[in-house]
């Protein structure tokens, strides 16, 4: 069945009449059935659940209706019922059950009343959306948001149908792959607040070039304002700047727009813009001293993650935490709870090494910015003379036809770096593998076939206390890479 999900839910609303009418459908028998939940797994439905028959790649929901009704499903959400069932289980039958998950949540969704917030953008969203739950549990109790990376169709329902009254805020990471995509999402969130983190290469089979993905990615702050919502603007972005001088005008006098820009020496101004702006400024201890749009004199942020493009994301959180009332000192003291997701800038030791373990995606624009973490993790540890730096690096999927050119575009920030060797493994990281011997890389380079190859190579090159980033797509199963080193 693809995506499995399993949620809880309210189940003083969530009744036979409740899902009729969000489905647009007359409410089938038993009418004064409530439900105790709603999953697309039928290996977790429990008694009185409302069970949805999601079609997948591999397994159609609809051939384990029988299952889930002997589990004691109460009501199906499937294209056909099943000849001979009871008329113990209420059936709404509907011609696409996605579709139909997706509207039972905008349905759910709007009985809320709480700030929802949106993350979307090419790179960083996860950790962003983290950031951004942690700096609103400063204020609130209780603060829904989204689970790993569960931010397509089925995933933002999941999270939006998983709202409880006792919930503060709520934060909804937002993917997209296509044209259109972002503009359907938007419908069943419908955010009172968004930020997008960064432009960058991203599923170019479908959205072709960084003018689609900008254009796509851009709605979650032009649908956020023209619904008269807060957003953060990211000046450092030459994608999104843009849309500061958008924002200002007239056509989106009913938003709230903060722009937000982190600078690198103490005397740097905040950049020319009409919107209010935050600036931060990276301190000596690693936190972020912000200004501007209203911010307390000497406010200050620790920043859990190491890594420019980490301050960056805590500032993009942090700017649409302080447009929703958040202040510094809450946003402090939220932070102090913060666990990053897995697989994002894990620093790890395994094997005597330093492993910056960054496995769970990858574009260029996220590679090169673990790369140039790396070398700063270097050369900020201490003892770190005579130990070197090394790259494990697998393909990175979804970039189209410009897949071979983004590959070979790796070469100057791997040169730049002063990496000691590269080991790569996929078929599309062969093309970096050309690149840099044409460009008589100085550093060892070679390829393997296979991630467990890779792993043994790396055992007998590396030394203990060399540092080692671990970085590839989610497809490229990179973490069989640190299992190897532990």
């Amino acid at each position: 069945m693809g995506v499995f999900l399993c949620v809880i839910v309210s189940p003083m609303d969530l009744s036979t009449q409740f899902v009729a009418e969000a489905l647009n459908i007359a409410a089938p028998a038993p009418k004064n059935a409530i439900f105790s939940s709603v999953t697309s797994d039928s290996r977790k439905v429990s008694r009185g659940c409302l069970f949805v028959a999601i079609p997948g790649e591999k397994f159609d929901g609809h051939d384990f209706i029988p299952q889930a009704i002997a589990a004691g499903a109460a009501g199906i959400i499937c294209r056909r019922p099943p000849q001979g069932a009871s008329g113990a289980t209420a059936f709404f039958q509907v011609a696409d059950t996605v579709q139909a998950y997706r509207k039972l949540a905008a349905a759910w969704r709007s009985k809320f009343h709480v700030p929802v917030l949106a993350v979307a953008g090419s790179v960083g969203k996860t950790t962003t959306k983290e950031f951004l739950a942690a700096m609103l549990r400063g204020k609130h109790a209780h603060v829904l948001k989204t689970e790993g990376s569960q931010n397509g169709f089925l995933g933002v329902a999941m999270t939006l149908l998983e709202l409880r009254p006792h919930h503060g805020a709520a934060v909804v990471e937002i993917g997209i792959d296509e044209p259109g995509a972002m503009v359907q999402h938007l419908e069943v969130v419908r955010p009172t607040g968004s930020l997008l983190t960064a432009i960058g290469p991203e599923h170019l089979e479908n959205l072709k070039n960084l003018e689609t993905v900008a254009r796509e990615e851009g709605l979650a702050l032009e649908i956020t304002a023209k619904a008269n919502g807060a957003v953060a603007v990211n000046l450092d972005d030459p994608w999104i700047a843009p849309w500061a001088a958008k924002l200002a005008s007239d056509a989106y006098s009913g938003s709230a727009a903060v722009a937000f820009s982190l600078t690198s020496t103490p005397k740097a101004s905040a950049p020319k813009t009409p919107l209010p702006t935050v600036v931060a400024r990276p301190t000596r201890d690693g936190s972020l001293a912000v200004s501007g749009a209203g911010l307390p004199k000497g406010a200050t942020l620790p920043c859990p993650l190491p890594g420019e493009h980490n301050q960056r994301n805590l500032l993009a959180a942090f700017t649409l935490a302080h447009l929703t009332g958040v202040t510094p000192k809450e946003a402090a003291k939220g932070l102090a709870g913060f666990q990053g997701a897995g697989g994002r800038t894990e620093i790890r030791k395994g094997g005597g090494l330093h492993i910056l373990a960054d496995h769970y995606n990858a574009n260029p624009t996220s590679v090169e910015a673990a790369l140039k973490l790396l070398t700063q993790l270097k050369s900020d540890a201490k003892g770190t003379k005579g130990t070197r730096t090394w790259a494990c690096l697998a393909d990175m999927l979804e970039l189209g036809t410009g897949e071979e050119r983004f590959h070979r575009g790796l070469a100057p920030a791997l040169e730049a770096s002063g990496i000691a060797g590269v080991l790569l493994h996929g078929p599309r990281m062969a093309h970096l593998l050309d690149e840099l011997r044409n460009r008589r890389f100085h550093g060892l380079v070679e390829h393997y076939e296979s991630q467990g190859a890779l792993a043994a190579r790396l055992r007998q090159l590396a030394h203990r206390g060399d540092w080692v980033l671990v970085k590839g797509s989610r497809g490229m199963h990179m973490e069989k890479v640190l299992d190897s080193l532990k």
